[in-house]
């Protein structure tokens, strides 16, 4: 019986044996399995992603990118706006970081960080047993951290943790500077209120700069790390006040400071600037800086081939520096006149206001000020008027019509064209005038002035209508005008292009009569660099000449000052300073505008509904009084001045006949139809005029002109928009051709032997 049971007992130690024996074997068999498969994964999945050089992390960062003006007075640049993504950050270097807000974040995160290689092995194991039990508590380091919000590879599985660990152990590795990972962990963080790193959240909670921090605020900052919503100094100042005497704890245990120092910390008071937060976060950009960024965007996908997502980003996230040609004072009155609703008129239909956009560019071309909206702008990237394509009217017309013609010799100020009908369209004159009538020979300068349809139709046929469109679309860079449609009379001379154009193509290209004849593209910014301080982009000036002639910029001059001294503008008025422009009406009134210059900046100014509504009913044009008011405030403390007429030695002054523009005879002084002028040397007329000898005055008596800011317009045809731009009620032969206002005349010079009077 004995040796049956130390039989039993054996057998059942040797089974037992057997298992764990077994089961041991099964283990390592499992566990080589695991390791093996482990291995593979890691290979395969985690090493791969495990690279991390310093651009992607870099790009991977979501920076406060600024927008800086030229301080005219400081002589240096200053920041204009921040520009502020879906991320608000503005970057600092470490030694602009108090020590003692870097020491804060190490206490409290990552005691040992100058110690390990990218991952605290004990801190791991810890946060493995506490994600176990479920216990709160991580693992991770500073640099974990780090690379978790750069990359943005923040879910919660078990191969994000070993991507992770692998990167950050990789990247330690390849850098080899903890300064470095310090400093962009300290510029990464999201700390809540829509504030990310540590300058912005300064800025944000305390309202000053880094380097004005105390230990108590720095203490602060780093607490909201753990929690940002719960422990935000505005909504739960309690929770970040106990959460900031755990910081200052630890820092005193490790020999960060002294125990006076934490006490005194503990102690200081702490106030919060809930309003500086509430700024920063509600910041409306200005209708430039809007413009500026979008031109920045247009121009990455156009130069460096970025997709539009990309560069959006890129601009308002990327912490680039752009470097603007805003005038803050220009800036400044344009914002001022458009909030004033007194300056607009005091009309709408169905709830609908009329609104207006306006753009002055400096004497060199470069754009200085904009508005796109009548009042307070109250939001970011909204419609811009400015950018918005419209129908220009006669504004076009010293752009298409008489600027390429006296450069192509066409003409001059001086010369003379009929104002009568040039064709019969369906059985009625066309161009229609918008008086209704024709005063027969008219001299150029003062079509210009009373915006005469007829002649600019004759001129443009001379001229030709695809010579006037290539000048608009190659020499001035009017992107719009992509219709074929548009190459034809009527689009031409009268300003009712299917393409349309935008105001500040219009003061870009107004910009040619002060530049000079240079066009320089109607540039905002002049470049940007990335946030290492390497350029980006470079936008330098077109410094395109467009005119052949030296004589056509002062002939410009000359024709335009007629439309602000006796023509469709006399409501022009800045003292002390001269003034050139000309208005315009698009087809059926929808477009009112005003595009003039000093010979300190020039001015486009578009007034009109946003929707399909026409301004009858609204007296005079809106846009002419608010050139004048912006004009009037910009120019108050500068000096008198007049326009650049050129060099007297260039010019000569002799007598023409005004109805045929050529050299007068005794006919022509009988009958009162002699003027003089101010012509280039060679441009004057040396043909004797063989007309007055049986000219008779036109008797119709439709023959004069009204302002176009009261005239309803005509709609002769889909493409003519009738301009509505006309005079002051003077007729050809009462007109102020024979003096000149303004010239330097100094006689007539001796003009060729008069045939009427030969022997």
């Amino acid at each position: 019986m004995a040796n049956r049971k130390k039989g039993t007992v054996g057998t059942i130690f040797r089974r037992i044996r057997f298992f764990l024996v077994s089961l041991l074997l099964v283990g390592v068999m499992c566990a080589s399995i695991c390791g093996v498969a482990l291995a593979i994964y890691l290979r395969v999945y985690i090493e791969p992603n495990s690279k991390l050089d310093m651009n992607e992390l870099v790009s991977g960062m979501n920076m406060t990118s600024m927008v800086y003006a030229w301080d005219t007075q400081q002589q240096t640049y200053v920041e204009y706006e921040v520009l502020r993504g879906l991320q608000n950050r503005i970057w600092s270097d470490l030694d602009e970081i108090p020590e003692n807000l870097q020491n804060a974040f190490i206490a409290i995160e990552d005691k040992r960080f100058y110690e390990h290689k990218g991952v605290d092995w004990a801190r791991t194991a810890n946060g493995v047993v506490n994600w176990i039990t479920g216990r709160e508590g991580g693992g991770s380091t500073i640099t974990q951290q780090l690379i978790k919000n750069a990359t943005q590879f923040d879910d919660y599985s078990v191969k994000r943790k070993l991507t992770e660990i692998f990167r950050a152990l990789q990247l330690e590795k390849d850098l080899n500077d903890k300064d470095m990972i310090l400093e962009m962990y300290l510029n990464i963080i999201y700390l809540g209120q829509g504030a990310y790193g540590v300058n912005t959240a300064a800025t944000t909670y305390f309202g000053k700069e880094l380097s004005q921090l105390n230990l108590a605020e720095c203490a602060i900052i780093a607490g909201i790390t753990k929690n940002p919503s719960l422990y935000d100094p505005f909504n739960h100042p309690e929770n970040i006040k106990e959460r900031q005497e755990v910081i200052l704890d630890e820092m005193c245990k490790q020999g960060m400071i002294t125990e006076t120092e934490r006490d005194e910390a503990k102690a200081t008071p702490l106030e919060y600037k809930n309003e500086e937060a509430k700024k920063a976060l509600n910041n409306t950009y200005s209708y430039f800086t809007d413009t500026v960024i979008q031109d920045v965007i247009d121009d990455l996908v156009e130069k460096k081939g970025y997709s539009e997502q990309m560069a959006s980003w890129k601009v308002t996230s990327g912490g680039v520096q752009i470097y603007t040609t805003v005038d803050l004072n220009v800036q400044s009155i344009l914002e001022q006149v458009y909030e004033e609703q007194i300056n607009f008129p005091n009309v709408s239909k169905n709830g609908s206001l009329p609104e207006s956009a306006m753009v002055i560019c400096n004497k060199a071309g470069d754009v200085v000020g904009i508005v796109g909206g009548r009042g307070t702008k109250t939001g970011n990237r909204v419609l811009l008027r400015s950018e918005t394509s419209r129908q220009a009217g006669s504004s076009i017309k010293p752009l298409s019509v008489y600027a390429p013609a006296m450069d192509a010799g066409i003409i001059t100020p001086y010369s003379v064209r009929y104002n009568e009908p040039f064709m019969q369209l369906n059985g009625k004159d066309w161009p229609r005038n918008d008086s209704g009538g024709y005063t027969g020979p008219m001299v150029i300068r003062t079509a210009v002035a009373k915006s005469v349809n007829a002649i600019a139709v004759r001129v443009v046929d001379e001229l030709t209508p695809k010579a006037a469109f290539e000048f608009l679309t190659n020499d001035l860079n009017f992107t719009h005008l992509n219709d074929p449609e548009d190459i034809d009379l009527s689009p031409m001379a009268l300003g009712g292009m299917n393409g349309g154009v935008t105001v500040r193509e219009m003061a870009a290209g107004y910009s040619i009569f002060l530049n000079d004849g240079i066009f320089n593209g109607g540039r905002t910014y002049t470049k940007v660099l990335n946030v290492d301080g390497t350029v980006l982009l470079e936008n330098e000036p077109l410094n395109r000449q467009v005119f052949e002639r030296p004589s056509t910029v002062y002939y410009m001059r000359e024709v335009m000052r007629a439309v602000t001294t006796e023509g469709t503008a006399t409501r022009i008025n800045i003292p002390g300073i001269e003034t050139a422009g000309k208005t315009g009406t698009s087809q059926n009134k929808r477009d009112l505008w005003f595009c003039g210059y000093t010979p300190y900046y020039v001015g486009a100014t578009w007034f009109g509904y946003d929707s399909d509504y026409n301004l009858t009913g609204i007296s005079g044009n809106p846009s002419v009084t608010v050139w004048n008011e912006v004009m009037n405030r910009i120019h108050e403390n500068l000096p008198s001045a007049d326009l650049d007429r050129g060099d007297s030695s260039n010019f000569e002054t002799a007598s023409y006949c005004k109805i045929s523009g050529l050299a007068p005879t005794s006919a022509c002084r009988s009958r009162g139809n002699v003027a003089t002028g101010r012509f280039w040397i060679g441009d004057a007329p040396t043909e004797y005029c063989d007309e007055c000898s049986y000219y008779r005055p036109s008797t119709n008596k439709h023959n004069s002109y009204d302002d176009d800011d009261n005239d309803e317009p005509q709609t002769e045809t889909p493409k003519d928009p009738e301009n509505t731009d006309n005079g002051n009620n003077t007729n050809e032969n009462s007109s102020t051709e024979s003096n000149n206002s303004g010239q330097e005349n100094t006689g007539e010079t001796t003009a060729p032997v008069d045939p009427e009077n030969a022997a």
